[in-house]
């Protein structure tokens, strides 16, 4: 959701906005938004989330403390490729997934072509904040996981909303992405506004009424000052 509002500029305060009439595909991507938001409506575990207005790092801690609480796992879909008939434990398909997040992360940052399409579609982190790199790794992470176990292929992050307890691991999966995407949001509104003091600050003379004076600091204690 908080993808498609930032991409298409949505200012309501709620929802996806109206239905794009052009170009088709967009209106094909409001459709299955529109189905999905329709179908998580019907049954969702209730989403903590931080108010509205919250700073950027509480929105990245409460996306980190949302991917680390999952919902009960349902079995997993039969696969060839997660049986073994010789009893030899598998390569360990966490740390598979962890390396090629880091992968990712390492590309984005430095501006390269992502190792696959679907990464795209998450919001690349900041590069002088580790809790953000942190949480995009670990977000990409759990997302390779989840289409594997779901045989998930092409851009599409998570795909269709599976049926039965598979639908919770999506869910949870959606609002992780909406917690971290939120965050971003935050953190690059945060740097603007930091940025436009700055410079107001530079081109102002200090007598200026206009100019933001320093918060007063009182003091520490209510001991009187040493004579």
């Amino acid at each position: 959701m908080e993808l498609w509002r930032t991409r298409h500029a949505i200012t309501t305060p709620t929802g996806s906005g109206p239905r794009p009439a052009d170009p088709p595909q967009d209106a094909a991507a409001w459709d299955d938004l529109d189905a999905r938001i329709r179908a998580l409506a019907r049954r969702r575990r209730p989403l903590h989330s931080p108010p509205p207005d919250a700073p950027a790092t509480l929105l990245i801690d409460a996306a980190l403390a949302h991917l680390d609480t999952p919902p009960p796992s349902g079995p997993l879909p039969d696969h060839p490729a997660l049986r073994d008939p010789f009893g030899v434990a598998p390569l360990s398909y966490g740390a598979l997934d962890a390396r090629l997040a880091r992968r990712a992360q390492a590309a984005a940052l430095a501006g390269e072509e992502l190792p696959e399409p679907w990464m795209e579609e998450i919001t690349a982190p900041g590069e002088d904040d580790e809790d953000e790199q942190r949480t995009y790794t670990r977000l990409l992470t759990v997302i390779g996981d989840y289409r594997r176990r779901h045989h998930r292929a092409g851009p599409d992050i998570l795909g269709p909303r599976p049926a039965g307890l598979d639908a919770e691991g999506c869910d949870h999966l959606t609002d992780a992405i909406d917690l971290y995407t939120h965050a971003r949001v935050a953190r690059r509104l945060e740097q603007i506004r930091t940025r436009t003091e700055t410079e107001r600050a530079a081109l102002l003379p200090s007598t200026s009424p206009l100019r933001r004076q320093p918060p007063s600091q009182a003091p520490r204690s209510g001991r009187p000052p040493a004579r």
